[in-house]
Order: structure tokens, then sequence, then C-alpha cells
């Protein structure tokens, strides 16, 4: 895996007061941000974004009990190539001592999946769907 960290994902409390803060101090365009029922994402160029998640859906996403030690307060993003590229670095994950928190899975968004490192840092993979 060639790393690039693409995203950024911190969790949040309260989604709207972090929304506000971020907003005013990255002083972005309306064009260069995006929201959800349940997101809020900063597109810093093509090939950066920083998110803003609910902190008890982070946890959700790693397999985690939201008051566990050790649960994770962001997520890193690595965008690959291909479907087969996300699976290829999920068995290097687990070669190099990792563990799969989801495996590969379709959505409309693209193929991803979620692996934690050995620490129990959070990483999600992604490859996006070609266009048309």
């Amino acid at each position: 895996m060639q790393p690039r960290i693409n995203i950024i994902t911190i969790g949040v409390d309260d989604l709207e007061r972090a929304f506000s803060f971020y907003r005013a101090l990255f002083d972005l365009p309306d064009e260069s941000i995006g929201a959800g029922e349940d997101h809020v994402a900063f597109f810093m160029d093509e090939d950066f974004s920083f998110v803003l998640f609910p902190r008890e859906q982070i946890a959700q996403t790693a397999g985690k009990d939201v008051l566990v030690a050790g649960t994770p307060q962001f997520v890193l993003s690595h965008t690959a190539s291909s479907a087969a590229e996300v699976d290829a670095i999920l068995d290097q994950v687990l070669i190099a001592g990792g563990a799969v928190i989801t495996p590969g899975t379709q959505s409309e968004w693209g193929y991803s999946a979620y692996f934690e490192d050995s620490e129990g840092n959070v990483w999600e993979l992604m490859a996006t769907p070609p266009a048309n």
C-alpha cells in the first residue's frame, strides 16, 4: 500500500456546533462544503477532505461501544484505485498484524472496507466507482 491519506474524519458531539466552528476557521466557499444528515465534509482540494461525523457513529463504524476505552476519535481514509486493491490491502493488513473490521462492501459511494492497525487506530479503504 502506498499510503495516501485523502480524508480525515473526526468524531464530534455536536455536528452543528462543530460545523460552525470549522466553517469559520477554514473560511471556505459554499461550493467546497458538502453536508448530509450525519456528516459535513470540507473539500480542501481534489485530493483531501476533512469530515465531521458524530462520535457515536464512528464508534459503530469501528465495531466499538462508544464508552469503551480505545474507541477511535478519528478515521484515516485511503483511496485505492480499485476494489481489487482494497482487498489486496486488507490481505496486507492481516499479514502485518492488523484486523479487518468490515470487509470490502459495495455501496452507492463505491467499494469500501475498514481495518484497525495493531494499536486499534481505524482506517477506511475506499475505491470510488469509475465515472461513466
